[in-house]
């Protein structure tokens, strides 16, 4: 009888650690689930003395490097990255769509030269020409693409509102029917506001996980219009841009997270400044929903 209570209470406690154990798991899950990307500004904001000051001073406000470069400037960026231990995580380039062809400058294969070996992003707008067309954008597409691979590098369609491709859900679409491993998709907050206002943010995020690649961020209105309210400092706008960082973690994107620039008069550093700050409480603002 003795040994009969004994087994009940091992059985118990065991029973009750286990509980104990599963009860402190979600605890535990959350903890591992923590979202911190990697942060960067576009380059667009890097209006400083020179590529040096600039890294210099990005480096100490805590940012990991900084994205969408300049191809003219690509080379000197490079060289400051490196003396600061940073980051270059894309450049930005363009190519023209046509209705039978499609054109490109050699600053692409120039900057995938330059780039080559390295982690960065070949990002790429797709301009709209003569009446044109997704088949030849899959063809510009394909043949960057397989240049940036004998590179060791992948290639993002940069969906820009007033070209060929608008909105992320086609970028994904040209992506797809490339057949290329390396091409993928960017996502652009201040563009997806212009160009697909009434879409479902999390819906547009889930249906191109697969290859979503690149993400850039601003403050923004959400009726803005113009640039002046869709790219803002990141701590000015309407528009609770913490969702955008949780529907990121919650499909679980690896990448990296850009600050968008464009058109910000305001000084750089003060804006460079109060953007990370703001990025700190979005990011912490996003852990909880």
């Amino acid at each position: 009888m003795k040994r009969i209570k004994n087994n009940v209470g091992e059985i118990f406690g065991g029973a009750l650690v286990a509980c104990l154990f599963l009860g402190a798991m979600p605890a535990y899950s959350q903890q591992q689930a923590a979202f911190h990307p990697e942060f960067y500004p576009f380059h667009n904001g890097m209006r400083f003395n020179s590529p040096e000051e600039g890294m210099r001073l990005i480096k100490e406000l805590g940012y990991q490097g900084v994205g969408s470069g300049k191809p003219g400037d690509l080379a000197a960026y490079i060289d400051a990255a490196k003396k600061e231990r940073l980051k270059i995580y894309s450049v930005y380039l363009g190519g023209k769509v046509n209705e039978r062809d499609f054109s490109y400058g050699k600053d692409v294969t120039d900057s995938i030269e330059l780039l080559k070996g390295t982690e960065a992003l070949i990002e790429i707008n797709l301009q709209r020409g003569p009446n044109s067309t997704d088949e030849q954008a899959i063809a510009m597409m394909k043949e960057i693409g397989d240049k940036a691979k004998a590179a060791g590098l992948k290639v993002v369609i940069y969906p820009h509102a007033d070209c060929h491709v608008e909105r992320v859900d086609h970028a994904f679409k040209i992506a797809k029917a490339t057949g290329c491993d390396n091409v993928g998709v960017a996502f652009n907050l201040c563009h997806f506001l212009k160009v697909q206002p009434k879409d479902d943010l999390a819906a547009t995020l889930t249906a191109v996980k697969p290859l979503l690649w690149s993400v850039s961020i601003s403050g923004a209105d959400s009726d803005g219009k113009d640039w002046n309210t869709l790219i803002r400092p990141l701590d000015e706008g309407t528009f609770d841009t913490s969702v955008v960082i949780k529907h990121l973690r919650d499909i679980g994107f690896k990448g990296a997270i850009g600050l968008q620039c464009f058109n910000i008069r305001i000084d750089p550093k003060e804006n460079l400044t109060r953007s990370i700050q703001a990025w700190k409480k979005h990011l912490a603002a996003s852990q909880g929903k």
